[in-house]
């Protein structure tokens, strides 16, 4: 497929630079008009001042006499070789889909433990957005990031990133100047990054000898929460999904990720740079929807009465659970109940509505539930009969009442065609024994 593949490779192992990691990182920047020397130092961000700036006027220069292409950035040179690099920024007055992005710098991230599952609390200003385009979809050692995605915070919005190695022998400076990057940051945020992003870069990092970052309790993924938050009524949960169903957004003339790997080997084959230019695009998309989302999902988890809806209100009220916030878990199952049209949904909330009600309550407050989920039409639950037959028996001393629900548990059981004999056996037992229970009663009282 490609004639010079294998000479690439060669050609990149021989002349990767892994031993000269304590060269200066000053470059040089090349365009149309001059040459000169980019003093731009990763620690001192103040350096690039894109206020001035709105998306799709990139900082850098559009054209280049590079036979490789400057790709609409910057060709950064440093002692170890020459990348791309490419900066422009959505500001603070952009919409993307539904979601005004004038929240970012604002945001309080100082009680947001429970549903980042981090262990720390953060400022927008610490958190930095990844997202790579890759020379295959499987991973693995044989898989390169061609392409690196950054996008952070700033007073003036959200700026974007885009680090592009040109050809293999440009992976080792391109690295270098991500991972200075990086390091400003304290907290990841990726779409699918903990099991594919980070580890693949990660990978390519310790190939190149270069010093990685520990994210541990500090990598947000956002795919695991969109999970958690729209599982249940999403067909699929991947980023465009998401982007399209929960932000309101919907790409125009969009490259299907699937097709990058090869457009990205036809570039290196031809040096056709208007499929890469599109590649470009769509990773600035996915970052610009990453931010977006996240601000999306800290206003539900904040405010999930006014702003949830019913399957909403459900994952949230289940990670509320999870952290011992049991009022307000309580308020968002309520809440759920009352907002799904949903069968199967008011079902599961009520379920966990009454199991949290009878842990931290006791069995007398959840009855009404149980009784409810009971005489629900066409019911064919078993276990709130179980729950509702052991508080009469136990706490109430109502043998008869207990018996009714049992009994009516063991017909239910018998209308399953895979019941579990073991449950049969169990619902039998009690029903023998509230019987001796009702005869003895009755001599007592007779």
């Amino acid at each position: 497929m490609i004639r010079n593949l294998k000479s690439k490779l060669k050609a990149m192992s021989s002349s990767s630079p892994l031993h000269n990691q304590d060269l200066s990182s000053s470059a040089v920047i090349k365009n149309d008009a001059c040459i000169g020397v980019d003093h731009f130092n990763p620690e001192t961000p103040e350096h690039f001042e894109p206020i001035e700036v709105n998306r799709g006027n990139e900082i850098g220069v559009i054209g280049s006499t590079e036979a490789r292409g400057a790709l609409g950035g910057q060709i950064i040179e440093t002692p170890d070789g020459c990348f791309v690099r490419k900066r422009f920024i959505y500001e603070l007055d952009t919409t993307y889909g539904n979601i005004n992005l004038l929240g970012l710098p604002a945001s309080d991230f100082s009680d947001s433990e429970w549903w980042t599952r981090l262990e720390q609390s953060f400022h927008p200003k610490d958190i930095v957005f990844l997202d790579t385009e890759t020379t295959g979809l499987a991973g693995g050692t044989g898989t390169y990031a061609f392409l690196i995605g950054l996008g952070y915070i700033t007073d003036q919005g959200l700026v974007i990133e885009q680090y592009v190695m040109r050809d293999f022998d440009e992976e080792y400076p391109m690295l270098q100047s991500v991972i200075d990057t990086l390091k400003r940051f304290r907290v990841l945020v990726t779409f699918n990054g903990k099991s594919f992003d980070w580890p693949l870069l990660e990978s390519r990092l310790i190939y190149s000898r270069l010093r990685t970052i520990s994210w541990e309790n500090a990598h947000l993924d956002l795919l695991h929460i969109s999970r958690r938050l729209w599982g249940r009524c999403l067909d699929s949960c991947s980023l465009m999904s998401i982007e399209e169903t929960i932000l309101g957004n919907v790409r125009e003339d969009d490259i299907p990720g699937s097709q990058i790997p090869q457009i990205y080997f036809e570039y290196l084959d031809s040096r056709d740079t208007e499929m890469m230019i599109r590649v470009m695009q769509h990773n600035e998309w996915d970052i610009a929807a990453m931010a977006a989302l996240l601000l999306h999902v800290k206003s539900l988890y904040e405010n999930p009465a006014t702003r949830a809806d019913a399957y909403e209100l459900l994952g949230i009220a289940k990670e509320l659970e999870r952290n011992h916030r049991i009022q307000q878990a309580s308020a968002c199952y309520q809440g759920c109940i009352r907002k799904s049209n949903i069968h199967s949904l008011t079902l599961e909330a009520k379920k966990r509505l009454a199991y949290l009600t009878k842990k931290h309550e006791g069995q007398g407050e959840a009855m009404e539930i149980w009784a409810d989920l009971a005489r629900d039409e066409g019911s064919l639950l078993i276990f709130p009969l179980i729950e509702m037959a052991k508080y009469l028996e136990h706490r109430k001393k109502d043998f008869y009442e207990a018996l009714k629900c049992t009994e009516k548990a063991i017909l239910l059981a018998g209308m399953r065609s895979n019941g579990s004999f073991r449950l049969r056996d169990e619902l039998s037992a009690r029903r023998r024994r509230l019987i001796k229970k009702l005869e003895r009663s009755t001599r007592q009282w007779g």
